[in-house]
This record gives structure tokens, sequence and C-alpha cells, in this order.
């Protein structure tokens, strides 16, 4: 008799991945990712804990070995914590250093030292070298206001800080360094590591919702080079931000650490836990908003089902040690974490609401076409752009450098610029200690000045997000949550200029509140996310007195976006688009749900183990047909040819004990309940079994809240098959296909006229 019984290959459990109508778009990267089973999970922890201690580490032979095991048992958890956030933290300093470095080389130097940045090179003077310090004492002023930095045009007129002033060379000092900085992270990408490209928000959600992607995605070597090629793309000028390449980077700290110091002894759940914690860690660090951090992996990232209250206070720790290292590292030089501090001493009006929804109107609108215009250049970009990668940064950054070189709002880095749009410029007392351009208008300022400002705030508009459609997914580290901001804000404050100058009149309203309302509505826009938007918004600004006007745009925003269909963030669409498997409903899923069954979906086609089979025909089995399947059946044979299911077991734990235990091709496995044999502790002998009847929608929320692989499908004692999580993401899928049309359907014929012109100026400009 034959080891194994094997009626047709499949690929996964049950799932036939080769059928014709499973070859679309959604379904695409499906084999990519392996399906974790949660369950299965506990009970191997369970087990972990049962076996008894046989690594020489692990056994205690002195006092001090038993007080050092004693330590690491109590404590490795928070040893673990305090590395990752230690580890994140450092990064988000250098990081912020590096980026601010090279965005200076693209103006200016230092002349003591051409490795510091404008903020080092032009360092914080005592008022006490002034004779100021007593009366900055009188005055009850804190240790921080003390302080005063030198400002820039002191550090120039000093000869401090070397500013390029030939307007032809400073042109063409701006647009080689900013290519030259594209490039570089572009080759890194390429060369070194390409999954250190674009956010990796999508892939770090669906890893931690129990779908497993490649380890090269969070290695040490993409680690690496993110933190470097991220601020060399910042740099750039593209319109591209850090703060889900921080996500990114931030969760390969978590996988980096947990992996050395907690490899043996962690199983995939626990370590989803830190993983999680660590993206909270990546937000507080990238925004100075810790709580936010919290927030957003608790909102965004935790889409399973799962989600532990412990992963809170790891969240919550991870982000404390995070921003605690951020400030100490002091990258700012003024001791402050908060991005954009603004203090706002007027209050808002009752008559204002219908502007803030109509900035709640503006961040549905921006959040619904802009999504999905990048969706479809995305879509283009894989189509037709796929073969020149390298070109396509090129081209993206030199017109973005041309484009950006004559607008301030777009030559600025986008947190300098939106500093400069929140201020207030007039206090309650009539006293401004900050000037710009901006405060000229807002105070009357003549017709032309105005109509030139409003101009170059509405060109700065189209302009970034035109360009955050083309940026956000090319071949280098890329996120979309600050260049949104930054359209926000632009888009704001030239509502601010109209309704100052036809509405209210100068000085009335606050016009920094209104650029910081549109970011808010902007950023709520793309990502989908309601209560982390208002606190990053409020711990970035401390612009706690607008707290109602915020919850006001923000809800605003969610209801017109939720009013066109959309259905997630950009980060959740880019799931679906990309074809990765997330256990999620999408809109209008119920509506068939209920006219299906398991029948319609279990894989009758199995490869399966008997209760006893010999080593030799295991080995036969595992490098044959289930050399890609994650979880096997053990069936046995009834009366007149039919096979009931005894058990399922992982690979994993097969081809563990084939590699460690030694053994004859002859020697017998046996997998039955009461059997003594070292592989029968891995066996589930309660699988979850439902019946043919079970409609999918009850199959569906078995799966999503169990966290179960597989379910197996028996009518009568007998089995009729298997079927899975991917299986049933994949057959909904298709079936919302089917009912409602391909998700992203998009007008080839345009896309091909498109690539002709392009392919018809590079030729045009080739020959010149």
């Amino acid at each position: 008799m034959s080891g194994s019984l094997r009626l047709n290959m499949a690929y996964e459990l049950g799932s036939n991945e080769e059928q014709a109508p499973e070859n679309i778009p959604e379904v695409a990267n499906f084999d990519k990712f392996t399906s974790v089973d949660w369950i299965d999970e506990e009970r191997h922890a369970l087990i972990k804990k049962a076996l008894p201690l046989r690594d020489e580490f692990e056994i205690p032979t002195s006092r001090w070995h038993r007080y050092k095991h004693w330590i690491w048992s109590k404590g490795s958890s928070f040893i673990t914590l305090t590395a990752i956030g230690l580890l994140i933290g450092g990064i988000a300093g250098f990081l912020q250093i590096f980026t601010e470095l090279l965005v200076n080389w693209k103006s200016g130097h230092c002349a003591r030292n051409w490795l510091l940045n404008k903020t080092f090179c032009c360092p914080k003077e005592s008022l006490e070298k002034r004779g100021l310090l007593f009366g900055a004492f009188n005055t009850a002023s804190t240790v921080a206001d003390t302080f005063a930095k030198r400002s820039q045009s002191k550090c120039i007129e000093d000869g401090i800080w070397v500013e390029t002033t030939n307007p032809i060379l400073s042109f063409l000092l701006f647009i080689s360094m900013s290519v030259a900085f594209a490039v570089v992270a572009c080759l890194m990408i390429l060369h070194i590591a390409p999954f250190a490209t674009g956010s990796g928000i999508s892939e770090i959600k669906t890893w931690v919702s129990g779908f497993k992607y490649t380890n090269e995605f969070l290695n040490l070597k993409t680690l690496i080079v993110k933190s470097i090629a991220l601020p060399l793309a910042i740099s750039s000028g593209l319109s591209v931000g850090k703060e889900g390449p921080s996500v990114h980077y931030a969760t390969c700290c978590g996988y980096v650490i947990t992996n050395w110091l907690l490899g043996k002894e962690m199983s995939f759940s626990e370590q989803s836990e830190y993983l999680t914690a660590a993206t909270a860690g990546g937000v507080a660090v990238a925004f100075g908003a810790p709580i936010g951090g919290v927030l957003f992996s608790l909102e965004e990232m935790s889409s399973s089902s799962h989600f532990k209250l412990s992963t809170l206070w790891k969240s919550y720790y991870i982000a404390l040690a995070g921003i605690a290292a951020l400030q100490y590292m002091n990258p700012s030089r003024n001791g402050k974490i908060v991005v954009f501090e603004v203090r706002y001493d007027k209050d808002w009006y009752v008559q204002e609401i219908p502007i803030f929804i109509l900035f709640g109107i503006f961040g549905g609108l921006y959040g619904n076409y802009i999504s999905k215009w990048n969706v479809h250049y995305v879509s283009f970009r894989k189509r037709y752009l796929s073969r020149w990668p390298l070109q396509e940064v090129i081209i993206l950054s030199l017109f973005t450098a041309i484009i950006s070189y004559f607008n301030e709002f777009l030559k600025l880095d986008m947190t300098e610029s939106m500093g400069f749009l929140f201020h207030e410029c007039q206090t309650s007392d009539s006293s401004s200690s900050w000037s710009h351009r901006l405060c000229d208008v807002d105070n009357g300022g003549s017709f032309l000045k105005f109509l030139n400002l409003f101009c170059s705030l509405i060109f700065a508009t189209v302009v970034r997000a035109l360009l955050i459609v083309a940026s956000y997914g090319c071949r280098v580290p890329a996120g979309i949550f600050v260049p949104s901001m930054a359209v926000g804000a632009t888009f704001g404050r030239a509502v601010s200029l109209i309704v100052e100058r036809y509405i209210t009149g100068p000085n009335v309203i606050t016009p920094g509140t209104y650029a910081f309302l549109g970011a808010t509505a902007a950023l709520s826009g793309i990502t989908n996310l309601t209560l982390t938007v208002v606190v990053i918004m409020f711990e970035v600004t401390g612009a706690f007195t607008y707290i109602l006007p915020t919850m006001v745009v923000v809800a605003f925003t969610r209801f017109v976006f939720s009013s066109f269909g959309a259905d997630g963030g950009i980060a959740d669409q880019m799931i679906v688009f990309n074809g990765f498997p997330l256990m999620e409903e999408q809109k209008g899923d119920h509506e068939f749900m209920e006219n299906f069954f398991a029948e319609d979906i279990v894989t009758r086609d199995l490869v399966y183990l008997e209760e006893t089979m010999t080593r030799d025909s295991l080995i036969n089995i595992l490098e044959g047909p289930a050399a890609t399947i994650s979880t096997l059946p053990i069936l046995e044979k009834l009366d007149y040819g039919k096979l009931s299911c005894k058990g399922t077991i992982l690979t994993r734990y097969i081809r563990n004990y084939l590699d460690t235990v030694p053994g004859s091709p002859t020697d017998l496995i046996d997998f039955k309940k009461n059997s003594e044999h070292e592989l029968t502790q891995f066996v589930n002998f309660t699988p979850i079994c439902v019946s043919p009847s079970t409609p999918l929608s009850i199959l569906f929320k078995l799966f999503q809240k169990l966290g179960c692989s597989s379910i197996v499908v028996e009518n009568g004692g007998v089995i009729m098959g298997l079927t899975t999580k991917k299986d049933v993401v994949r057959f909904m899928r298709i079936k919302h296909k089917e009912n409602f049309g391909p998700l992203y359907a998009f007008d080839d014929k345009i896309d091909k006229k498109a690539f002709h012109l392009i392919e018809f100026c590079i030729s045009k400009f080739a020959r010149r």
C-alpha cells in the first residue's frame, strides 16, 4: 500500500490556483503570502511550554545561571520593547539630521564644516551671553526660554552659513542635486534591497493580519537600505513623505530585534504583537506624536480580530521609548519633538462652520480622486514603465525640481512649508514676532499681491496633488501622509485669503488654522482614518483650541469619502489592487454572500496523509505534491472508499522532525491519537468542521474570528474536502468582480495613447 493517497495535486490545502477564473489582478499575489493558523499557533506555544528544556542555555546549571534565567524569563519582553523603541528613535533622529543636511546642500553649506546642516551650523545662543539671563528669570521663563535660536539672516551675515547667491548656479545646483539624490535612492532599491521601495504599510497590514510575507521584506538589509534611501528620496524634492516608510523601518526594527532576542521561544502571533506595536513607534517618531502612533496601530494596522490588549501597552511603550530616544538626540536643537508648534490666541467663530464643512468636502474629494488616480497610474506604471524604473525616477525628479524651483511652497521642504502656512501672523495683543509675505496679504495688502499669493497657493495645491499621483509608488521609499497634508495646507491658506479679503476683513479669523484644517482634511481623506488623524494633528501643532472644528472637518471628510463608495484608505486599496490576501469584506459583499455555501468553495482534490506511513513515503509527499502546502489532513479509509478526517498537521513540524531526527526510509511514522510517536503531539485531532450547507457568511466569520487557516467540510462524518481562508478571500473577490465589475477598470486605449506620447517625446529629446 502506498504511503499516501493523493487524488489530485493542490497548491495549498484544497486550493486549486490554476483555474482560469482565478487569474484576476485582485488575487495575483496570493502565493507570495503564507496563511497562518492562529489556533495552531496557540497550540504550538502550549506544547513548547510543556516540553522539557533541552537547550543547554535554557538549563540552569548554577545559581548564577538560574538567576540569569529567571531575570530573562521575567524581563525579556521589557528588554525587547526597550531595544525596539530606542532603535526606532535613533534611526528617526539620524533620518531627520541627514535629511536636513541634504536639503540644505541644495542651497548652501556650513563654512565651518560641510557635514553640518543649518540647524547644527547655526547653534542657539545662550541669552546669558547677551546679558539677558536675569531678565529671562524675572519673567518666570523656563530654562528652554533662556535660549534663542540664532536667526538665519544673522547666521548668514556672520559668514557661518554660506548661501549660493549666483541665480544660475543656484538653479543648477538645486536641479542637479535633486536628481542625484533620487538616482542614488533608486539605485539602492534596485540593486541592494528591492523590498525597501514604496511605503510598506499594505504589506505590513497583511502580515500582521495572518498572511506572512517573505522574510526579506523585514530583514536587516531592508532596514539599512530603507533608513539611508528614505532621506535621499525626501531630499530630492519628490512629493513623497517619510511617515509610511517610517512604519516600514520601525517594523523592520521589531522583526530584527525579536528574532535576535526571542527567536527560539516566539510564535508568529507573539511576534505579530511586537510588529504591530513597532508601527506605533514608527508613526510616533515620524510625527512627534506618541499617542497618535498608538492609535494608528489600533485603527489602521489591527484589522485582525486577534488584537490583544497586551498589544496596546506594547505600542504605548515602544512609542514612549522611541520618542524619548528622539528627544535625547534633539535633532532640531530646540529640545522639542513637536513638528509644527503653533499658538493660536484667537478663538474660532460659529459662523466659520460652513467653511469647516467646505474643508471636509475637499478632504473627501481629495482622498477619493487622488487614491483612484494613483492606483490608475500604478497600473499604468506596471504595464508600460516597469522596464525603466530608474529612467522614470530621473524624469520625475527632474520635472519636479524644475517646476518646484519657481514656487516658494513647492521649493521648500514640505515640513518647513507647512510651518509657514500654519503660523499665526497676528497675536491677540497686536504684536507679532514673525513675518512673512503671507502676513502682508492678511493685513490688507494690494490686490496684485493678493492675486499673486493666491495663484501661487492654488498652483502649489494642484501641482503637488498631481505629483503625488505620479510619485507615490515609484522605485524609492515613499509615503503619502505629509505630501497630502501639504496639499491641504496650501488649499486651506488659499481659502483663508478669500475669506479675509471678501467676507470678514483682516485680523478677524486666524488664517493659519485654515491651513491646519485643510491639512487635517487631506490627511483624513487619503488614509480614511478619523480618531488617529485628529490626535496626530493636535500633537504635532498643539492647537487644542480647535478640537471641535477639527472633528467637524474629519467627520465631513469621512462622510463625503464614503458617499463615493470608496472602500478604505490608500493602503487598503493598494492591498486589493496588488492582489494581497486580507480577511476583510468589501462593500457589497453581503449582497451575494448568503447565496453561496461551503460546498461551493470546497476543494475535493486533496493531498493528504494516512494515519501510518513510512519515512520514505512521507519525504516523497513533502518534496512532491506537498512542497508548497502548509497544512496536511490525516485521513482514514472507511467502507465503500469513503474517507474520514482524523486531524490536521502543519508541514513545518514534519519537515523539522525529518531534518533533526535520523532514521531509515522504512521506519514507520504514526499519526494516530493514542500513538507515542513524537509527531503525534503536533497533530490537531479536533479540526474545525462544517457541513456543506454552511453559508459563506458564516464560513467567512469563522475564519475571521477564530483565525484558523483551514476548515474541514464533511457530511455525516465523511469528508467532502477542505477550504482555506485564501480560498474564501479568493472566491469573494471573484464573485465581487462578477457582480459589480472590476474593482479597478481603466481605459486601456487612453493608457496606450499616453505611453505612445511618452515614447514620442523621449525619442524627439534623444535625437536632439
